[in-house]
């Protein structure tokens, strides 16, 4: 499970370069009515297909949100892009001691529906992972 959630994680990270970008009537009507749901009012989302599962993306204040489902409408995964103030003290420590400080990229917190939290930024064109204390994860 842990690995599914940090693939998820990373998936998210590069859903812009490599996923499948579709039309709102290519997505599952499960997937569709879900997302809509608890997000009536958003009406400019960008959907993507990212191997079995389907991503509706959209932007609030400049910073990306993004709800992972899998085909039958089931919530999976929730991204949003975080600010570096909101990154756990231990990430920023991390990365401080092992990559010089930076530069940080892009850093996203993602949330399972069982509360699970991992965080992964973009760091000199790696992306890393760590869980929800800050510690690093593979």
């Amino acid at each position: 499970m842990k690995k599914l959630i940090l693939m998820l994680a990373f998936a998210g990270f590069l859903t812009s370069s490599y996923a499948q970008i579709l039309m709102v009537n290519e997505v599952p009507a499960a997937v569709t009515k879900a997302f809509t749901k608890n997000h009536s009012k958003i009406d400019s989302v960008e959907w993507s297909k990212a191997g079995d599962n389907y991503k509706a993306s959209y932007d609030v204040k400049k910073k990306n949100m993004a709800f992972t489902y899998n085909a039958k409408g089931k919530l999976i995964m929730t991204e949003k892009q975080i600010t570096l103030s909101e990154l756990p003290t231990p990430v920023l420590a991390y990365i401080n001691e092992n990559y010089q400080g930076g530069p940080i990229k892009k850093s996203l917190k993602a949330t399972n529906p069982a509360g699970k939290t991992t965080y992964s930024v973009r760091v000199k064109e790696l992306d890393l992972a760590f869980d929800s204390k800050g510690n690093p994860v593979q």
